[in-house]
């Protein structure tokens, strides 16, 4: 039995997994996660004018609050209604956020373009996350800040995901990703790893 993913098998699941987050409305069940999202962004302290990245936005949770507070911008999502909503949510507001689609495994900015990077339960649900940790590194400065808020294996939403996961990801990546993000993301980011909460 082979164990290495082919380029076919994680451009069919990334595709699925576009398709997942475009189908529903994610949105109006991410209005009830908010005051998290707002927790999460105040629990960074930063200071007004950063240049902020959120990775997996969805639709604004945590590039809404940092606008509010004056930051510079950028959100990208893999899926573009997520990303639509985003943009119509800043407009309404008259948030100034750049908001775009984007693959949290190759972001598409020019290194250390950004002080702070942040995702919360979002690229966690990329295939491969030690492409995330490297691309997550390679945008954000030297000294910068970058926060993750992931759910955990032995958590409720790990143990429900653990139930699905045996059927939507390839044999070899499924062996590989259970498990492994916050293993990826201590290593990946080893320099002033640190948990909160």
């Amino acid at each position: 039995m082979s164990t290495t993913t082919t380029a076919p098998e994680i451009e069919g699941l990334k595709a699925r997994l576009r398709e997942t987050w475009m189908a529903g409305d994610y949105d109006r069940f991410s209005r009830h996660m908010e005051q998290g999202a707002r927790i999460f962004y105040e629990q960074l302290d930063l200071p007004a004018g950063c240049q902020l990245l959120d990775v997996a936005c969805g639709s604004g949770q945590v590039a809404l609050w940092a606008a509010r507070d004056g930051m510079n911008v950028t959100g990208v999502d893999v899926a573009p209604n997520l990303v639509q909503r985003a943009q119509a949510r800043a407009k309404a507001e008259g948030l100034n956020a750049r908001l775009m689609e984007g693959d949290a495994e190759a972001l598409p900015f020019e290194e250390a373009t950004f002080d702070v990077v942040t995702s919360l339960v979002g690229a966690m649900f990329a295939p491969r996350p030690e492409l995330v940790a490297r691309e997550l590194l390679r945008v954000c400065s030297p000294g910068g800040t970058i926060a993750m808020g992931n759910w955990t294996h032995d958590g409720f939403a790990g143990q429900m995901f653990k139930l699905s996961r045996s059927s939507s990801r390839p044999r070899a990546c499924r062996r590989r990703c259970c498990g492994a993000t916050r293993r990826w993301f201590a290593r990946g980011l080893a320099t002033g790893y640190r948990t909160f909460g």
